[in-house]
């Protein structure tokens, strides 16, 4: 082998080290955030299987939805759908407010005419719907 055979090679060989030494850590990050994240997924999927609202009654414009599941939630944060339409959180209240534990009823006025269709969700997707 000659001089400048040898030289390549040397030079191959730190080249592929150097390259290593690059991608061995930004790997790792990679992984650990993949990891991460699987990590965040399947606690909001069992947050999610854990929660489980329920309306229970419908008179007039005020709706009774009961917390079913085994996951604390938080009553100002629920969406309604009237009628196919997303309700501004202004133009409706619900009582108590805050803290919703589970086995627990709240309380939401919607001001809805009866012959409508109604779908409460909670923050994680957990939801329930009613025809009055």
């Amino acid at each position: 082998m000659g001089f400048s055979t040898s030289a390549v090679v040397v030079i191959f060989v730190a080249s592929l080290m150097y390259m290593a030494a690059m991608f061995y850590p930004l790997a790792q990050m990679s992984h650990r955030n993949v990891l991460e994240a699987e990590k965040i997924s399947n606690e909001l999927w069992k947050e999610k299987l854990n929660t489980k609202i329920v309306i229970t009654n419908w008179v007039s414009d005020n709706i009774t939805v009961y917390n079913n599941g085994s996951v604390a939630l938080n009553s100002s944060k629920i969406d309604v759908v009237l009628d196919g339409q997303l309700k501004p959180s202004s133009s409706y209240t619900t009582n108590p407010g805050g803290i919703w534990p589970p086995k627990t009823s709240i309380n939401v006025n919607i001001g809805a005419a009866s012959g409508s269709r109604v779908k409460i969700i909670a923050a994680n997707g957990a939801s329930d719907y009613a025809v009055s």
